[in-house]
């Protein structure tokens, strides 16, 4: 194995490791938005329970 092999693999595994980070954050993105859009519709359904009390501050 020369210098070449060397420079091969470590740039090998350096695109694996951004290839999985990518996989990640694209994880993690798609998570975020479903705890984003539970917590809209949570948040919709306190006001729209609420908003019926006239007396209630929103």
């Amino acid at each position: 194995m020369d210098a070449q092999d060397i420079i091969e693999l470590i740039e090998y595994f350096r695109n694996l490791q951004d290839n999985e980070m990518k996989f990640e954050i694209e994880e993690l993105r798609g998570y975020i938005d479903i705890r984003f859009e539970e917590l809209y519709d949570k948040l919709t359904e306190y006001i729209d329970s609420n908003h019926s009390d006239s007396n209630h501050p929103l």
